[in-house]
């Protein structure tokens, strides 16, 4: 019998990349009704399973059958932007074909799958960007979520959820957002380089996992821009999160992303419209005080209760 083996009344969900932000916080929206099994590559916590999404024929393609998942929540994959640029071909690997073999098992069996996706498929020439403008990324990562975007329409043309974020922000053990390694680096004491032209939407992780369990409950499918109310500068954000955390501002060192180095280019100034999403009724995401606010509860409460 199937380690995964569950009655058969009760919704089976599928969460790739569970020890990521993103994934914690689907982990925990959907586990209040749904079977769930967390999968995760590198982190593999206590109770997930391991699955890389590079391994196409084996360990996804295995997970995938003995789990035989309604939905599929797919939070994993290849996101560092400098890393994707050094490596091309690992970052298609992963991000398009690992989506690819979603896909066509989702296809087979019937489920739905939800993608994860970013405000940097486009290249930041309008003000706005709504969900039926054209793409235009700037580098492989972003090049590499496009393709897996069409990918997802082809092979499940009626039963996908696109998501496209910005500057996801929330709990992370593994303190893999740009808030929480500010807190470490300037909470120590030493300078921080912060691009002063790079403009986006910080978004809370558990919002973003909410508003995806919501989209998926109301039947709905397609894609969808959610992200914070707020537009800021990463300075500006650097400057909001040291007065919440009583750090020094001081220590944040503005720059041109043209001075920085980054081997991938960068789209400066993305906004998504996310009014698609507001016209579901979904609640509305918090803004960057209500976050950090939330992230200061999550790192002063006891570590049993993170």
């Amino acid at each position: 019998m199937s380690a995964y083996s569950i009655a058969s009344s009760t919704r089976r969900a599928l969460v790739i990349g569970a020890s990521g932000q993103v994934g914690r916080a689907l982990c925990a929206a959907f586990g209040r009704t749904y079977a769930v099994v967390a999968a995760s590559h590198q982190h593999v916590q206590p109770g997930q399973q391991q699955v890389d999404l590079a391994d196409a024929g084996g360990s996804l393609t295995r997970l995938y059958l003995e789990v035989r998942p309604e939905i599929v929540l797919l939070a994993g994959g290849m996101c560092n932007v400098d890393g994707c640029e050094l490596e091309p071909d690992a970052c298609r690997q992963v991000n398009v074909e690992g989506t690819r073999t979603v896909a066509e098992n989702a296809r087979e069996s019937g489920a739905m799958v939800v993608f994860f996706s970013t405000d940097h498929v486009f290249s930041g020439c309008r003000e706005l960007h709504c969900e039926t403008d054209p793409v235009a990324p700037l580098n492989v990562y972003s090049e590499s979520k496009a393709r897996a975007e069409e990918v997802l329409r082809e092979c499940l043309p009626d039963r996908h959820l696109i998501m496209r974020t910005s500057w996801v922000y929330g709990p992370d053990a593994y303190r893999r957002n740009f808030v929480l390694r500010l807190i470490d680096h300037v909470g120590q004491g030493r300078p921080l380089t912060v691009p002063e032209d790079q403009w986006g939407s910080p978004t809370w992780t558990e919002d973003l996992a909410r508003a995806v369990r919501f989209l998926v409950e109301r039947g709905e499918t397609g894609t969808f821009h959610a992200a914070g109310p707020e537009f800021v500068s990463r300075v500006r954000l650097a400057t909001r999160v040291c007065a919440r955390f009583e750090l020094d501002p001081a220590l944040i060192v503005p720059r041109p992303t043209s001075s920085l180095g980054q081997v991938a280019r960068r789209p400066l100034e993305v906004q998504l419209d996310c009014q698609k999403l507001a016209e579901t009724g979904v609640e509305r995401f918090r803004n960057i005080d209500a976050g950090l606010k939330g992230l200061r509860a999550w790192l002063t409460a006891p570590a049993e209760l993170r």
